[in-house]
């Protein structure tokens, strides 16, 4: 399959919360599971996708069709070391990735990959903060807090959303995550809300088809946000400690023709 990188190293950026594992599940369909690196920031490695373990009902192919938006990639009863490989070999270092690698995928910064690979093509994903901050919330709770994330938050259940939003470390991360480069600065970039549209785009495929253009307004009577106590004094204050990610995140919109 002809992708739009024209061989060059896909180094994809994940940012915490914006993508769900059908999205690393099209990386393996178009470069190949064997071809994929995944970054595991616990370990500060990288493994071959074909090498992770999945629970016995899972595929790859049952991940990409199946899976609903921000589950996580293994099970939420699995703990971290029954997902990772013992065998040292099936582990690369940085500058140690073997030659055949087609994409590398994580939570890690652009500036990672300097002198590593010539000329990569970097990507990224974003999402609406307060969307984004909704699915962190949800995995954080379900997996009792253990995650591999940038920002480790000791469980707390006591801890409710509004309180979990506004925690420091968690503002404008989706800017912090670009590193130094600037949004123009990535070869592709899109919004959680078209993903499909992203894979279309990769594929060099015909992707308008995708593009959702009607505005998305957060109705704060919708149970999903009255549920999690979001008021219109929670959304302002949110939205004031994340201006810089709202503007980033339009600007990806803008990009990708979703306004």
């Amino acid at each position: 399959m002809a992708d739009i990188t024209r061989q060059r190293v896909h180094v994809t950026i994940h940012i915490e919360g914006t993508t769900n594992s059908s999205f690393l599940a099209e990386l393996g369909n178009i470069y190949g599971p064997d071809r994929v690196l995944v970054y595991k920031l616990p370990k500060k490695r990288f493994i071959r996708l074909r090498d992770i373990p999945l629970n016995p009902t899972q595929s790859l192919i049952k991940m990409g069709k199946n899976l609903l938006i921000n589950t996580p990639f293994f099970n939420n009863s699995s703990s971290t070391e029954n997902t990772e490989p013992s065998d040292e070999n099936l582990w690369f270092k940085r500058k140690e990735l073997p030659a055949d690698t087609a994409a590398v995928y994580g939570n890690f910064s652009p500036s990672l990959f300097k002198g590593v690979f010539e000329n990569p093509f970097y990507s990224i994903i974003l999402k609406d903060p307060l969307e984004r901050m909704i699915s962190l919330y949800e995995e954080w709770n379900n997996t009792k807090g253990i995650v591999d994330w940038r920002v480790n938050i000791p469980f707390d259940k006591k801890i409710s959303f509004v309180d979990f939003a506004v925690e420091e470390r968690f503002n404008n991360f989706q800017s912090r995550c670009l590193g130094s480069k600037r949004l123009g600065d990535y070869d592709l970039v899109g919004v959680a809300e078209c993903q499909a549209g992203f894979i279309a785009q990769l594929k060099n495929k015909d992707w308008k088809g995708f593009v959702n253009q009607k505005p998305s307004n957060i109705q704060l009577d919708h149970p999903k946000y009255k549920n999690l106590g979001v008021t219109s004094d929670f959304l302002n204050e949110f939205q004031e400690l994340n201006h810089r990610d709202y503007a980033i995140y339009q600007q990806a919109k803008e990009y990708m023709g979703y306004c």
